[in-house]
């Protein structure tokens, strides 16, 4: 009996470990590191900021068609491990789809984020690809970063708990209001103070600063932060979609 445990036991650790790890590259998959990131997002202190960065490698179709898929699943492969070596273990690494990467820096701000992601881009480009039968070559990539600060994060809380309120006594009768409105406000103050697509918000606000890396040229890291405030004069990208 005790034996059977240990097997079920192995046996369930198994299941967890692909279910949350990308087979190719051995980093979390995407489903995981989205879970990854919405605690992380729940479990920020007061005043600290939290920085999202999309990496995707440049040209990497033709990496592919030139030298067959083999080869472009081995770049893949060299580019994780140059990823998790290069990070702490408290970065949550994870394969966000193809060859791009989501990368999230708990209680890091804006110009730590920045750094970091310029010694990532240095890395990948230094890191010189040996495939047997061919010429050595190095790969780039493109970097787009996001940084929630915490000053947003209170103000989208605030708003989104507000929204909240306002549904909750809009569905109350007036006989029952001050019950339910109880109720209400003990319920919301007991939820996740953010909204439920906050992580594809940032996501998204990375994104946008990712293709203008790309659009820019590639192999640079572009910030999301600056780029909406040399637009829109120190207005932050995620206050608009909201």
């Amino acid at each position: 009996f005790r034996a059977l445990l240990l097997v079920l036991d192995d046996s369930r650790f198994e299941t967890l470990r692909h279910a949350n790890q990308d087979e190719l590259t051995q980093l979390k998959n995407r489903r995981y590191g989205l879970k990854k990131m919405k605690y992380a997002l729940a479990t920020v202190r007061e005043y600290q900021d939290l920085s999202v960065m999309l990496l995707d490698l440049d040209w990497f179709k033709q990496i592919n068609d030139n030298y067959g898929h083999d080869v472009g699943d081995q770049v893949l492969i060299e580019i994780s491990q140059t990823l998790s070596q290069s990070l702490t273990d408290k970065t949550i690494i994870s394969r966000y789809g193809g060859e791009e990467f989501l990368i999230v820096l708990p209680d890091t701000k804006h110009d730590s984020a920045m750094m970091i992601a310029e010694q990532l881009r240095l890395n990948i480009a230094e890191h010189v690809m040996k495939i047997e039968g061919l010429a050595d070559f190095n790969v780039t990539a493109s970097f787009g970063l996001y940084t929630l600060t915490h000053e947003e994060r209170d103000c989208i809380a605030q708003g989104y708990k507000t929204i909240t309120q306002q549904k909750t006594v809009a569905r109350t009768s007036p006989l029952i209001k001050p019950i339910a409105t109880q109720r209400a406000e003990s319920q919301i103050a007991s939820m996740q103070k953010l909204p439920s697509d906050i992580c594809q918000r940032l996501i998204s606000t990375a994104d946008k600063a990712l293709y203008e890396a790309k659009h820019r040229g590639r192999n640079q890291v572009v910030s999301a932060n600056e780029m909406w405030a040399e637009k829109e004069g120190g207005k932050q990208l995620l206050y608009k979609s909201r």
